[in-house]
C-alpha cells in the first residue's frame, strides 16, 4: 500500500539540483539546423569535435562541415545537428526536433533565407509560451524578434581566419550558437575574444544595441561581443531591463527548468493538496534557492524565497465561497483554503548580474 513517506524525496531532488547548478550551468545544449541534401542520417549528436569523424563528415556538404566545426568550437554540452533538405519544410522539422532536444536548448538555422530565420523566431516564441519550453534562438536580422529568448545577430559581414575569408553576417550563427551554449553562466559573452579575424561594424554601436541587436565589434585586433544582449526591447510590468541580458535569462531558464522538472517528476499528482504538503514543497524550493545563492547564481545578500500566493488563492476561492466571505478570512486561514488540484505559489528572488559596466569617479 502506497504512503506519503515519499515527500522528503522532493527536498533531495531540489538539493541535488542546487548543488549541481554550477556544473550544469557550465555548458548548455546546442541545436544546429543545416540545409543539406547529402545522403546520410538527418539527425546527429556530437559531444566533442572528436565525435565528428571523417565518416560523419561524409554525411554533410563541405560548407556545412565547417559550420558544424564552428559550433563545436564553443564546446557545448552536446551539439544536435539536423538536416533540412531543399524540399523540406522547416516547420515540420522543428515539430520533430522539439520531441528530441532538451527543454532548455540553444537553436540556430544556418541559412541566408530571411523567412526561415523568422520562422525559427515564431517557433521559439510559441514553444516557450505554450509548451513550457525554454529555447533560445540565435537568428540573423529577424524582423519581429523583441524577446528575451531571441538573440538577433546583425553584423553585415564577418571575416574568418580560414579559407572562407569575408562572408555575409549570417555565417557567424553556427559559431555563436556553440559559443553561447558552451559559455558558463558565471561569465558574460563580452568576456571572451571570438575566433573571427574581423567584422564590419554598424555606424553607431550604442544605437543598434539599444534596438535589441546583437553586435560584434573589432577591439584592438580581436573580435568581441559588444554587449551580450537579446532582442527584448518592449519593457512592461513583469518584464524588466535586466531581462535584456543573455546571462540573466540563462539563470532564469535554469531555475525555471529545475523547478518544473522537480515538480513534474517528483510531486505532481502524488500528494494531497493541503497546506502541509504545500509548505513542504515551499521548504524544498527555498533550500534550492539557498544552494543557488551559495554559488552566486542568486544574490546571497537578498532574501530569496518562495511562498503561498495568498492573493491568487483568495481569487480562486471566490466562486465557491463568495467574495465577501473570502475577504473576511485572515491570511493564515486563506492559506489553508487550498483549491481543488491547484497550487498557487510565488517567489521573490534576485538573480546576479555580471560586472560589465564600470563607473569610477576620481576627485583630486
Amino acid at each position: 500500500m502506497a504512503t506519503s513517506n515519499g515527500l522528503p524525496k522532493l527536498e533531495i531532488v531540489f538539493k541535488g539540483l542546487g548543488v549541481s547548478a554550477i556544473a550544469r550551468g557550465e555548458k548548455g545544449y546546442a541545436v544546429l539546423i543545416v540545409e543539406d541534401e547529402t545522403v546520410g542520417d538527418n539527425k546527429q549528436k556530437y559531444v566533442t569535435i572528436s565525435d565528428f569523424t571523417s565518416d560523419e563528415q561524409k554525411m554533410f556538404s563541405p560548407e556545412n562541415i565547417l559550420f558544424i566545426k564552428d559550433a563545436l568550437e564553443g564546446t557545448p554540452l552536446a551539439l544536435y545537428v539536423f538536416k533540412l533538405g531543399t524540399d523540406g519544410e522547416l516547420t515540420d522539422l522543428l515539430n520533430k526536433i522539439k520531441g528530441i532536444i532538451p527543454r532548455n536548448s540553444w537553436i540556430a538555422i544556418q541559412t541566408s533565407t530571411a523567412q526561415k530565420q523568422n520562422d525559427l523566431v515564431t517557433f521559439v516564441k510559441g514553444e516557450n509560451k505554450n509548451n513550457k519550453k525554454r529555447y533560445k534562438a540565435i537568428v540573423y536580422k529577424a524582423t519581429a524578434a523583441d524577446s528575451m529568448h531571441i538573440i538577433n545577430q546583425t553584423n553585415e559581414k564577418i571575416e574568418f581566419f580560414d579559407e572562407r575569408g569575408l562572408k555575409n553576417g549570417e555565417y557567424a550563427l553556427s559559431y555563436l550558437l556553440g559559443f553561447y551554449a558552451g559559455l558558463s553562466m558565471m561569465m558574460s559573452g563580452i568576456a571572451k575574444p571570438l575566433k573571427f579575424k574581423s567584422v564590419v561594424e554598424p555606424e553607431d554601436l550604442e544605437v543598434v544595441i539599444g534596438k535589441g541587436e546583437h553586435i560584434l565589434f573589432n577591439d584592438e585586433g580581436e573580435v568581441r561581443v559588444a554587449r551580450a544582449v537579446n532582442s527584448l526591447v518592449t519593457i512592461s510590468e513583469g518584464v524588466t531591463e535586466e531581462m535584456t541580458h543573455i546571462n540573466t535569462v540563462e539563470k532564469m531558464d535554469l531555475i525555471y527548468c529545475d523547478i518544473y522538472k522537480a515538480w513534474n517528476n517528483s510531486y505532481k499528482g502524488k500528494y494531497p493538496n493541503i497546506l502541509d504538503n504545500q509548505m513542504l514543497l515551499i521548504s524544498s524550493i527555498n533550500g534550492y534557492f539557498k544552494a543557488l545563492a551559495k554559488d552566486k547564481i542568486l544574490d546571497p545578500n537578498f532574501d530569496n524565497k518562495s511562498m503561498v500566493d495568498i492573493a491568487s488563492q483568495r481569487l480562486a476561492n471566490y466562486p465557491k465561497w463568495g467574495e465577501e466571505t473570502v475577504n473576511s478570512w485572515d491570511d493564515a486561514y486563506a492559506m489553508k483554503m487550498t483549491v481543488a488540484t491547484k497550487v498557487f505559489l510565488k517567489g521573490s528572488i534576485k538573480i546576479t548580474g555580471i560586472m560589465e559596466d564600470f563607473f569610477f569617479d576620481i576627485f583630486m
